[in-house]
């Protein structure tokens, strides 16, 4: 275990790039306590590290800080840690799972992108947001909860997790956002807030997995392309509530839808969907046209 080489950097109480070189010794590091931030690129494509372990003192950990360390598999955050920024952790393969202690009240636009072997996350209680395609391309993630305490969730953010099978969405989100969970080729189960206004474009584009679906019922708004590609979506449950659908092909290639349940009367239908079919197109190139069911005492027919 190396020492940190004393220069006149550690008066600043930031570990710059260079207070430690990469090498054999240094596979393991301790950070002093006393720091209180971790320099942008600081230890950026070290090939020897395998653990960091952080100080009580530290509060930051910069921009690709730890990005592109091809041996890192164990990061002991500390409780007090305050900010994960932007690519702090993005493309280290051998990083297998994260503790995000709950002090962390934000994690940056890719802060853990492309970590293939990242199988278990738990997240801070206290996250605020979770920045762009902050877990993109965790191929091996499979489930993740997101704490009540998040407000944001930002695009991309588990795009290409191609294991992931279930999540569990803050009731304090509004908005599921573009391209969220696109490429999620194994999610089964989504459970999302009750108070969700809106599902963003392409949010679940190429959800093999998904089969059926109950929207929140304060939903206003579904996004182009939000469904698109779900190929085993059979079932989907719209609220009365929804005030617009961006595009009529926001089910395009969903070869087994079948069956849409509308919570409000066939008028209501009419005005949301403009006077149109809600006509499919599969992916052979065909089209089809689900069974529409409404949910209301005056309307008991089907479309």
């Amino acid at each position: 275990m190396a020492e940190l080489r004393r220069t006149e950097e550690q008066e600043n109480k930031t570990v710059y790039r260079g207070m430690y070189p990469d090498d054999g010794d240094n596979r393991v590091i301790e950070i002093p306590e006393g720091y209180t931030d971790i320099g942008e690129n600081a230890f950026r494509d070290f090939t020897h590290l395998e653990r960091i372990c952080l100080p009580k003192s530290m509060l930051t950990i910069g921009a690709a800080a730890f990005a592109g360390c091809s041996s890192l598999k164990s990061v002991a955050l500390n409780h007090g840690l305050v900010s994960i920024g932007d690519e702090a952790f993005s493309s280290c393969p051998s990083l297998n799972g994260i503790d995000i202690p709950d002090t962390v009240k934000t994690v940056g636009e890719g802060a853990f992108e492309a970590c293939a072997g990242l199988t278990r996350v738990k997240l801070s209680q206290s996250v605020s947001s979770i920045g762009a395609g902050c877990f993109a391309f965790c191929f091996n993630l499979t489930d993740m909860i997101i704490p009540d305490s998040c407000v944001s969730v930002e695009f991309n953010a588990f795009a290409g997790c191609f294991s992931l099978e279930a999540i569990t969405l803050s009731r304090s989100m509004k908005v599921i956002d573009e391209n969220l969970f696109d490429g999620c080729r194994s999610l089964r189960t989504v459970d999302m807030p009750a108070g969700l206004l809106g599902i963003g474009r392409r949010a679940f584009n190429g959800c093999i997995s998904l089969t059926e679906l109950v929207l929140p019922p304060e939903l206003k708004v579904i996004g182009f392309d939000a469904f698109s590609g779900c190929t085993s979506l059979s079932r989907i449950a719209l609220p009365r509530g929804l005030r617009e659908i961006e595009d009529m092909e926001a089910f395009e290639g969903c070869d087994s839808l079948r069956a849409v349940v509308y919570g409000g009367t066939s008028e209501e239908w009419q005005t949301l969907t403009g006077g149109e079919s809600l006509t499919v197109r599969r992916s052979a190139g065909d089209y089809a046209v689900p069974t529409v069911t409404f949910l209301t005492a005056e309307d008991e027919n089907e479309v």
